[in-house]
């Protein structure tokens, strides 16, 4: 062998060294990905979760600059401290104390007047009254129980004429929930305090033992199912109301059921069901629906959707896209992404991986709901903006900011380790990019799902006290009551 090839050939130590730098590079790269994933999980126990930002999009977008530009300099020399005198300012505080009482409250006149003595001047005349004054104080009266009893009188036939029955007797009244003992008003009262007030039965237990009313928690969920499962003709309406605008907002978050246990006799279990929800947005009424399914097997969406055609706006649940036509489902339904959702994706890089490009991401985001803010505008008389205007206003400032991002996108998601933060948010992005964009040239839909997402936040907190859900049955009850308490039930219970 000649010195040339003994040269050409790699030693042992060279060929170690190799594999050491790619080891060390391989760990560096899993150690910054644990890094995300403790930074992450920190701010999820510890840190704030609203991605309301201090600052402008301007601002972030220098705050990428700066972030460079500290990471670059070298430590500086300790500054001997300056003492400084700061102007005093007035400090805004938030106005407190009496507020007017309401005008429809009834005014209870409670007359304190001086001693009749006192009334008598003292060469014996009546002192004349000049006026008064009113002070007012709220009163609050405890809930008061009274029994209501329908009287029906019964009418004979003493004299048995013929063709005429021997007793005739008005019919029961119609109620919500026949041959019940609770009277609709108590019914309302118990929706609302466990779906309005998020109170769970046993509390309410305690609460009528105060009046000495005892009435068990297993009663009271009783007449919840019933009444859930009795305003379903209604919820029906609704949701046919819904449908009829041809944009649907829809979302799902989890729920503890309570089930029996097959394998053993007389035990029960806990298992995730889930709670959906399917609303109008803000310019296309009021139309709220609720719905609940055992699992989150596609077959919920497709069972409340079946009839339906028109647009969902939506999260990347899989189980909306077998709903759509490039899923094998209905090509009536067309599917649009939430920006919050992907806005959320740039925050977490940007608190936790790649500060400064998901600085200029969340900044480029926060333009868009810029944009979104003058479209949301009313004009003098309360009116929302025309079609013509919110598809022109998009056109012009929207679709320039869209273009920007998807050019960021582009050049940055080859170079971008798939697994970092920064990756799974571009990944996201461009996964639902169709989905995501369609808003712009779609002057009914909205930017995100937040009309979703706030309405089905009231569960989200009633769960945390009433903790689960006893059946199935007991779950589409619960389902078709939670919107009710803000439009029926309060206007039956007040009045």
């Amino acid at each position: 062998m000649n010195l040339e090839a003994i040269k050409s050939q790699p030693s042992e130590a060279l060929i170690l060294f190799q594999k050491q730098a790619e080891m060390i590079e391989l760990f560096t790269k899993e150690n910054e990905f644990l890094k995300e994933q403790v930074e992450w999980l920190k701010r999820q126990l510890f840190g704030r979760k609203s991605e309301r930002t201090a600052f402008n999009p301007n601002q972030l977008c220098f705050d990428s600059i700066l972030i460079e530009a500290i990471d670059n300099k070298p430590a500086s020399e300790p500054e001997a401290a300056v003492e400084t005198l700061v102007a005093a300012h007035a400090r805004k505080r938030t106005p407190h104390g009496r507020s007017i009482l309401p005008d429809h409250l009834e005014r209870v006149i409670e007359e304190v007047d001086i001693p009749e003595e006192q009334k008598v001047l003292p060469d014996g005349r009546e002192r004349p009254r000049i006026g008064y004054d009113d002070s007012e104080k709220l009163v609050y009266d405890p809930p008061r129980f009274h029994v209501k009893v329908t009287r029906r009188y019964k009418y004979g036939n003493p004299a048995a004429v013929a063709g005429e029955p021997g007793v005739i007797q008005a019919p029961l009244l119609e109620t919500l929930l026949p041959r019940c003992m609770a009277d609709d008003t108590l019914l309302a009262h118990v929706a609302v305090s466990k779906y309005g007030d998020h109170l769970p039965a046993y509390r309410l237990e305690q609460i009528f033992k105060r009046s000495d009313i005892r009435i068990t928690r297993q009663t009271m969920c009783g007449w919840n199912e019933a009444l859930g499962l009795a305003l379903e003709p209604l919820v029906n309406v609704i949701k046919r109301k819904l449908f009829e605008t041809g944009l649907v907002h829809s979302d799902d978050t989890p729920i503890d059921l309570l089930e029996a246990d097959g394998r053993k006799a007389e035990s029960k279990k806990i298992r995730t069901g889930r709670m959906w929800v399917s609303c109008a947005g803000a310019r296309d009424g009021p139309w709220t629906v609720f719905d609940f399914t055992a699992t989150r097997e596609a077959e919920g969406p497709k069972r409340f959707f079946e009839d339906y055609s028109g647009k969902i706006v939506c999260d990347a649940y899989s189980g909306y896209g077998s709903l759509a036509e490039n899923g094998a489902g209905s090509e009536g339904i067309t599917l649009y992404s939430c920006w919050a959702h992907t806005r959320r994706y740039y925050f977490n890089a940007y608190k936790g991986g790649d500060r400064k490009t998901g600085a200029e991401f969340v900044a480029l985001i926060k333009l868009l709901y810029d944009v979104e803010a003058e479209v949301k505008e009313k004009d003098k008389d309360g009116k929302y903006k025309s079609h013509e205007d919110i598809l022109s206003l998009r056109q012009e400032k929207s679709r320039p900011i869209i273009d920007a991002i998807k050019a960021k996108i582009d050049a940055l998601l080859p170079i971008t380790p798939p697994k970092s933060l920064l990756g799974k948010a571009l990944n996201y992005s461009a996964n639902y990019w169709d989905r995501l964009t369609r808003y712009v040239d779609d002057p009914q839909a909205d930017i995100d799902n937040n009309a979703a997402e706030n309405a089905i936040r009231p569960i989200a907190l009633s769960r945390k006290n009433w903790l689960f859900i006893g059946s199935r049955s007991s779950g589409q009850a619960a389902a078709n009551i939670p919107k009710f308490p803000e439009i029926n039930f309060t206007y039956v219970v007040n009045t």
